[in-house]
């Protein structure tokens, strides 16, 4: 199986098409969906009927289309109800679910948690995955299974590479693809490869992608800085053996020279490095799934070599490395099955900042360090085909630490000494817990309602920032954070019900959802103003905040070959200590699509609406965004089973609008002023093609 973690196989298990191994090919089916399913033997106990599938979970294989419209791999969820992107730049996509983002979110990349090395998170998880890799994505938004990780309150979201490819007999044959896209955006180019040689027990493959692109245009001008230059290269192999599939992969990313115009830097270079091995199979007693895994990145940003520079020429090199490891085991006693698992992550980060003029050197974050070890009970019980229910607790114990401040600006001393004089180590214990039943009274409708107690731990930026900086994790907004040592974790309590109809035609889901946060780590206003004459904004736990909204989507076939579909999300968030919203939070927002396909054709029309957001935060003078429309045009032809292509048009009518998680921008020199939010691109043609062979 492909290296994925305990919690990935998990969720790949819940019935997307990768959780199996392929043994021959189908013919493909129409233009703009997934390829028919192949046939195929399941190895271990990954068998959709023996796991928890959230009615609320979203998943999908990326089609090219999509593929050749995403600049990165955080723009591949877009198109999923509860799921906005939070971007400072073009290659900076951090998902939010229901309101949620940033490290309140658990996203594992091909099993890998992955620790931003830029305290303003330029280099999110999903950076390092090119979106013509990106195989399969799942979104487990709310009330997640205790299984599939803890230290996190939003949800959990796995982003997959393809699996291993056997073939049916002995004999060794080649397998592989080719993929190119082009974008008139920003003058954006993608191609990618997969090579590979395989037989019924041993798989061995290579993985390389390239991307480049420029300035991107809007109707006015071009955003300046927002250009990027991204490789990806990855060996993978696999072996199957009596009692399941070992496989192990080694990887390297390079990024040079990319923009984000919403922060005080750019990302000049990032280098990151993984490997891997996994294990997924059937013990007798058990069914198994283990994974090891390390990633380092190497990180320089600047603030000067992209933009215009300012008064003060500045550069930070950073670094940081994750190694985790999971393993689980399964047991299933019919109507009973009972997992059981513990994991590990360690992150380790260091960076400073120093000035390109004078040579005055400050540190960041000195040694920092975060360590969580979590181990998790579940158990399910399918006491008839109508009735379903869940139990999972969990325990997660995380200690930090960091080294004294070692350099400091003159200015900065004070702040140094205070800092270096308290005690860093500090150790966090949350304990989680979830309950969910299911009622499926017919074969055309189910029900759930589920409820969870999470927690999420401080990251090291808001507990280690030990003097103002624009450094926030991603906020983005233009203020100066400090951090605070004495944060306590922050303890949501979820309650979701969703409901699920669907006939031979069609399908609708509803999700309505409500989360409360006990003690949620927010800026908040201090006596101390920065370089602005603004008030410095420290990490703090407000008492109680809330989110609350609801999910919804739905497909009608109401005429053979032609498909109306349409997806809807909204979330309102507020803090309830200081009578105010939260930050950056997606507005109302919805998708209508009209496709026609048949066995080789497709074409289709889609609508994006976004509603005007005026519940804005106050404590950080966040601005208001107006509401805009937008209308798509794709098409696409399968040629034959092996090759595919794929085009549109975005923004047909070249409207001028901005996007609420758009960030603000930070550029001088650029068609867009310093202060206004960045626009979203004005219209633009793509085109992609898809060559595959086994």
């Amino acid at each position: 199986m492909n290296s994925l973690s305990l919690t990935s196989a998990s969720l790949l298990g819940l019935g997307t098409a990768w959780a199996v191994f392929a043994l021959e090919p189908e013919p493909a089916g129409p233009p703009g969906e997934p390829e028919a399913l192949p046939r195929v033997v399941v190895i271990g106990y990954n068998d959709p009927a023996r796991d928890w599938s959230p009615l609320s979970l979203e998943s999908k294989p990326p089609t090219v289309a999509e593929k050749a419209r995403a600049q990165d791999a955080a723009r591949l969820l877009e198109d999923m109800p509860g799921v906005a992107v939070v971007r400072n730049g073009s290659q900076t996509g951090l998902p939010q679910v229901r309101g949620l983002y940033g490290d309140r979110v658990k996203v594992l990349v091909n099993g890998m948690t992955i620790s931003p090395a830029c305290p303003n998170h330029m280099d999110p998880p999903l950076h390092y995955l090119a979106p013509s890799q990106a195989a399969a994505l799942v979104v487990v938004p709310g009330v997640t299974p205790v299984s599939l990780g803890g230290d996190s309150i939003a949800g959990t979201v796995v982003a997959d590479s393809a699996p291993p490819h056997f073939g049916t007999n002995a004999v060794w044959h080649p397998f592989g693809e080719v993929f190119g896209s082009g974008s008139s955006a920003n003058d954006g180019w993608a191609a990618a490869t997969t090579l590979g040689i395989a037989n019924d027990r041993y798989s061995v493959a290579y993985d390389g992608s390239f991307q480049g692109a420029g300035d991107y245009r809007f109707p006015g001008g071009r955003v300046r800085d927002s250009g990027y230059d991204i490789m990806h290269h990855e060996l993978r192999g696999a072996a199957r053996i009596s009692a399941g599939v070992i496989s192990a992969e080694a990887g390297l990313s390079r990024t040079r020279d990319t923009g984000t115009p919403a922060l005080p830097m750019d990302m000049i270079k990032d280098d990151g490095y993984q490997g891997g091995a996994a294990f997924d199979g059937d013990l007798g007693f058990a069914n198994l799934q283990a994974r090891v895994y390390h990633h380092q990145t190497d990180h320089l940003m600047d603030n000067y070599s992209l933009r215009p520079a300012g008064p003060m020429r500045m550069f930070s090199p950073a670094e940081s490395a994750d190694t985790g490891f999971a393993l689980g085991a399964v047991k299933a006693v019919e109507p009973h099955i009972y997992r059981l698992g513990v994991d590990f992550h360690d992150s380790q980060f260091d960076a400073y900042q120093q000035n390109a003029d004078n040579g005055m050197r400050q540190t960041t974050i000195n040694d920092g360090s975060r360590d969580r070890l979590g181990g998790y009970a579940e158990w399910q019980a399918d006491w008839s085909p109508r009735w379903h229910t869940l139990l999972g607790v969990r325990a997660d114990a995380v200690w930090a630490d960091t080294g004294p401040v070692e350099n400091y600006f003159p200015a900065a001393k004070p702040d140094a000494l205070a800092f270096n004089a308290n005690r860093h180590a500090i150790d966090d214990l949350n304990l989680d817990a979830t309950a969910a039943v299911r009622f499926t009274p017919n074969e055309g409708s189910a029900y759930e309602i589920g409820a969870a107690r999470k927690n999420r731990a401080p990251n090291l930026v808001e507990r280690y920032l030990w003097t103002p900086l624009s450094a926030s994790a991603g906020q983005a907004d233009g203020r100066t954070y400090l951090g605070n040592l004495d944060l306590d974790p922050e303890t949501a309590w979820q309650f979701n019900l969703a409901a699920d109809w669907h006939g031979a035609h069609w399908h609708t889901k509803v999700s309505p959802f409500y989360t409360l946060v006990e003690d949620y780590i927010q800026g908040r206003p201090i006596a101390r103003l920065d370089a602005t004459k603004q008030p410095v904004l420290q990490y703090q736990n407000l008492d109680r905040a809330e989110l609350y909204g609801v999910d919804a989507s739905a497909e009608w076939e109401f005429v053979k070959q032609f498909t109306l579909g349409g997806l809807l999300s909204y979330v309102r968030g507020r803090d309830c200590q200081d009578d105010d919203n939260l930050y950056r939070i997606a507005p109302l927002r919805g998708r209508v699509s009209l496709t026609w396909r048949n066995e080789r054709f497709e074409a289709g029309i889609e609508g994006v609406l976004v509603a005007r957001q005026d519940e804005v935060a106050a404590y950080n003078g966040e601005p208001t965004t107006p509401g805009y429309a937008l209308m798509n045009l794709r098409a696409g032809w399968n040629v034959t089973r092996r090759l595919t292509l794929q085009a549109g048009v975005d923004n047909v009518l070249d409207e001028f609008y901005a996007d609420h998680l758009g960030g603000i921008n930070r550029v001088t020199g650029s068609d867009v002023a310093v202060g206004q939010r960045l626009p979203g691109p004005g219209r633009f043609v793509y085109g992609a093609l898809r060559l595959s062979w086994d």
